[in-house]
This record gives C-alpha cells, structure tokens and sequence, in this order.
C-alpha cells in the first residue's frame, strides 16, 4: 500500500542521516556512495508523491492549498539532497562546511517527512475510497520500479 511506501521511505531517510552523522569520515568526498544512494530513493519517493500521491488527493480541492505547501517543500527537499550528493561526488569541494549543511538539511527533511505524515498519510486513510488508495498504490508501484527502487 502506498502509505507503507511512503513511511518506509521516511524511515529511509532517518537511518540515512543517522548513519552519515555517525560515520567516522571527516567531509563529503568519504560520503558520496551514501549520499548518492539517498538522493535516488528521494528522488523516487518525491516522484511518487507528485505524480501518484498529490493528483489523487488534489481530486479534494478543499485542501489545495495545504498540498501546494507540501508540494513546493518537497521539490525544495529533492533539490537540497540532489545538491549535496553532487557536492559529495566533486572533489575539488572542501569538506570545512559539510556537517552544518548536513545538520540543515536533516532537519529540513524532518520537517517535510512530518508534515506528509500529519496531513498525507490522514489524508489517504480519512478521506480515500480504496479504489482511489488502489489507483495511487498502483501509479506508486510503478514510477518506483521505473527509478529501480
């Protein structure tokens, strides 16, 4: 079901920061596998959400403005992971800033990943039929097995 997906990746990404916060490596450079990783699955995970996930739910246009928010903060999300893996795989970024960067960008990623738990996950257990739960776990399935996650 989509809403396993979408809490699995969530739990995903906090054993991400727990385990890239925890490393021994001084900087990026010794991250950028870890990081790399991160950023596919997110990005698999904020495909889904834009393209099976918010349509559906959009369907209720009552709460529009709510999944615009999310939305937006998601692309945000996607971009700031996007960039510090691409920062991780250039050597020739020095690793002084690393940790502040990191430490700001986990708790961005706490703060969406709540925000799509309160509302996303109500959401799709309060106001879906199945059939629409259906729809968008099938549509979920398939982008994540297009990205090969």
């Amino acid at each position: 079901m989509i809403l396993d997906r979408m809490l699995t990746d969530h739990q995903a990404g906090r054993d991400f920061f727990a385990l890239a916060g925890n490393s021994v490596f001084e900087g990026y450079a010794e991250r950028a596998g870890l990081f790399s990783r991160f950023a596919d699955l997110w990005t698999a995970h904020a495909d889904m959400m834009d393209e099976a996930v918010f349509p559906v739910l959009a369907e209720d246009a009552h709460r529009s403005e709510a999944l615009a928010r999310l939305r937006d903060g998601q692309r945000r999300l996607r971009g700031a992971i996007a960039d510090l893996a691409r920062r991780a795989a250039d050597e020739s970024v020095a690793n002084d800033r690393w940790f502040a960067e990191f430490h700001r960008l986990k708790q961005e990623y706490e703060q969406q990943a709540e925000l799509e738990q309160a509302l996303v996950v109500r959401m799709i257990q309060e106001d879906l039929p199945p059939d629409r739960i259906a729809r968008m776990t099938h549509a979920g399935d398939r982008i994540r097995a297009e990205r090969g996650i």
